[in-house]
């Protein structure tokens, strides 16, 4: 459900402190493999990750809390571009980028909502923020397992039919 989680819970009587964070990537062909990096790295000066897919340079990051406008700002994707070239010069072909924003569904403490709610067989596993795909795999398999009527192999603070999400001043009744 993604961004749309809260207007989707709230007609069943369920409350997500969920708002939508829009981020941006850039993809670009790969021009010079050896400059262009085979792990996942981040640049902790500007927020962005760049990771080597294939023949491929992904560069996520930025966020901007404007409610659900999904709009690309061109100047932001630009401005990662830049930044791609002062760290990696030459590693991709910056001329044939590609941008991409979207809506990252996030809670005020970064901390997912998964679990039962009080709705029947509705399980929630939303609210990862900038961080859905790198907990997507753990996160589903939390999920399944919980859905299954098994102990995920982490213990969630937050699974339940009424719990307090850690960071979250006010009582999630999912």
């Amino acid at each position: 459900m993604g961004s749309l989680s809260p207007l989707l819970a709230k007609p069943l009587g369920i409350e997500l402190p969920i708002y939508p964070a829009k981020g941006y990537s850039v993809s670009m062909p790969v021009r010079n493999p050896a400059m262009a990096h085979q792990v996942s790295l981040t640049d902790g000066e500007y927020k962005l990750v760049v990771s080597r897919l294939g023949d491929r340079l992904r560069i996520a990051g930025t966020a901007e809390l404007n409610g659900d406008d999904r709009d690309l700002n061109r100047v932001r994707c630009e401005a990662i571009v830049r930044r791609v070239e002062e760290l990696f010069p030459g590693a991709g072909d910056s001329e044939r980028a590609q941008f991409w924003t979207g809506l990252r569904p996030a809670t005020p403490s970064n901390v997912p909502i998964i679990g039962q709610s009080k709705v029947g067989k509705l399980f929630l596993n939303t609210g990862h923020g900038t961080l859905g795909w790198t907990h997507a795999c753990g996160s589903g398999k939390s999920i399944a397992h919980i859905v299954s009527g098994m102990q995920p192999e982490v213990d969630f603070a937050f699974v339940g039919l009424e719990r307090r999400a850690r960071g979250v001043g006010a009582m999630v009744t999912a």
